[in-house]
């Protein structure tokens, strides 16, 4: 009897600390490329912190079934400001390896990806803990146990701020130091790719930025891929340094930003470049960072 308590008691913590491993993909350009299902029918999709709310693209949502249209709608904004229209559904399940989430709210897009049907947001995460680690290409669902191992192992603790809008779309930010002079509020965007660093132009003249000297910065004109009569200006150059507010470990310095006019936020930065293993807990607001 003893022998069989033993034994109980043994699975029992092993399983407190089984975590769900997702396997990832880091594709060449720092998108983190995730299989998920939604309603049983598989894709590929962009495992989004900046994506606001989930998305798929119109020829995705036509494969699925038991996939009601909600009555309203949702008009969100880009960083640039583009106005996004999108009509809203809501599915059965969505699921990435072992986890599960029901009913979700998906916005459906006319738009064309290539090979990925969509974005998988923060929208599922919100009790769920989990760590993106870098260095092993897998997605982390962490227990109540496995999340305080992470906490003792973790090199830096970044505080988050929370952006929800009508309980359908979440969002990340993040104070950071720019060049010792201005702290400012960042999107931390997983969807930008890797070691972007997209900043408010409105900053260029705070940093002693001169836009009329060629030789060290680049204006171009961007065309949104989803509204092509949208363009926006940006301006490209050298930075100094950026560090996290608190935790000067995650810095990095002499980095190529891009200014862009008309961009809604301070900035919005990738996360590869803040460590090599990151835990967002939601619920605490706050990223656990072991670089």
């Amino acid at each position: 009897m003893k022998r069989f308590l033993l034994i109980i008691t043994m699975l029992a913590c092993h399983f407190s600390y089984a975590q769900i491993v997702i396997p990832i993909e880091i594709m060449p350009e720092g998108h983190i490329l995730v299989k998920a299902t939604i309603n049983g029918v598989e894709g590929n999709f962009i495992f989004d912190t900046g994506g606001g709310l989930h998305v798929v693209t119109k020829k995705f949502a036509e494969k699925l079934s038991n996939f009601p249209k909600q009555d309203g709608g949702f008009t969100g904004f880009r960083a640039t400001g583009e106005r996004i229209d999108a009509d809203l559904y809501t599915a059965q399940t969505l699921t990435l390896g072992g986890f599960t989430d029901k009913n979700p709210t998906v916005a459906v897009i006319d738009a064309n990806f290539g090979p990925i049907d969509g974005l998988i947001s923060l929208m599922s995460f919100q009790n769920t803990p989990f760590t993106i680690d870098y260095t092993q290409n897998k997605l982390i669902i962490e227990t109540d146990k496995s999340l305080a191992v992470r906490k003792k192992a973790a090199k830096a603790i970044i505080p988050l701020q929370l952006e929800k809008h009508r309980d359908k779309s979440l969002d990340i930010f993040a104070y950071f130091t720019l060049e010792n002079k201005l702290t400012l509020q960042f999107l931390l965007d997983s969807g930008s790719g890797k070691n972007v660093f997209r900043l408010n132009a409105k900053n260029i003249p705070l940093l002693g930025i001169n836009t009329g000297d060629t030789a060290k910065v680049k204006k171009i004109s961007h065309r949104s891929e989803i509204d092509t009569s949208f363009s926006s200006s940006i301006y490209h150059t050298k930075v100094g340094s950026l560090a996290a507010k608190g935790a000067p470990g995650v810095k990095v310095e002499g980095f190529k930003a891009s200014f862009v006019e008309g961009l809604i936020y301070d900035g919005i930065v990738s996360i590869n470049w803040i460590g090599k293993q990151l835990t967002v807990d939601l619920q605490k607001r706050e990223m656990l960072v072991v670089y």
